[in-house]
């Protein structure tokens, strides 16, 4: 008897305006029945979508082999809302580009911007640089939606070409073998250094602490009694 086995597909954004976090909320909607049906019996599909940065800073990177990543450019080439951690740790993998970090994570990547800008797709660009000198494998053409487009060129008509697309792709990358638990747990591991390395008020997760959800509300109690306390007596 073959076991089923649960696969999620975590589905990453950065988005200043709105058009990249519904890009994958659309996309989430569409996986159950686009992808789902296609592995009955044999995978249990799943799709979140998160920004980039509550993937690091919130969720501590628990990554998945196959990850969907949707971004914009802001300002000179920058990060959009959303996005400025992970550009931080992009930027940080081209700059120690002897790592790979990042060996055994497969990803499609769609960019958007604004060609009326010079760096319009800069942040993308610099995510996919960085994803593959880390070992990251990309399937799929790097999508790039315009906001100046028009006609077939118009930014959301790419969107949903790029979304109907990449269907075929995603699942022949989960037709390959998965990469193994332990592997996908180094990649967190090295991600959460990296991010303290990089972030010094980056605190990474305590694993196995059930106490963790209830830290911070009885530390913020514990201030509050030492600040009364203190005003008790500085009144005296």
């Amino acid at each position: 008897m073959s076991s089923v086995r649960e696969e999620e597909i975590l589905v990453l954004y950065g988005s200043q305006t709105g058009n990249s976090e519904q890009a994958a909320q659309d996309l989430c909607e569409q996986l159950p029945s686009k992808l789902a049906p296609k592995f009955e019996g044999n995978i249990n599909l799943s799709a979140r979508h998160m920004q980039l940065d509550d993937f690091l800073e919130i969720e501590y990177a628990p990554w998945t082999r196959l990850v969907v990543i949707m971004t914009s450019s802001y300002g000179v080439g920058q990060a959009p809302l959303g996005c400025y951690r992970y550009r931080e740790f992009c930027d940080a993998l081209l700059e120690n580009n002897e790592t790979k970090l990042l060996t055994g994570i497969t990803y499609a990547m769609l960019g958007l911007g604004d060609s009326k800008y010079t760096t319009f797709f800069q942040n993308p660009t610099v995510i996919d640089k960085a994803m593959t000198a880390a070992g990251a494998k990309r399937v799929g053409p790097l999508g790039k939606a315009d906001a100046s487009g028009t006609g077939d060129d118009a930014q959301l008509e790419v969107i949903a070409r790029w979304i109907q697309g990449i269907w075929p792709i995603l699942e022949k990358a989960l037709q390959e073998n998965p990469t193994q638990t332990e592997r996908l747990q180094e990649i967190t591991n090295g991600t959460v250094k990296l991010c303290s390395e990089i972030n010094p008020d980056f605190v990474p997760a305590k694993k196995d602490n059930k106490m963790q959800p209830y830290f911070l509300p009885c530390l913020v109690a514990l201030s509050a009694v030492a600040a009364w306390y203190s005003l008790s007596y500085a009144s005296e």
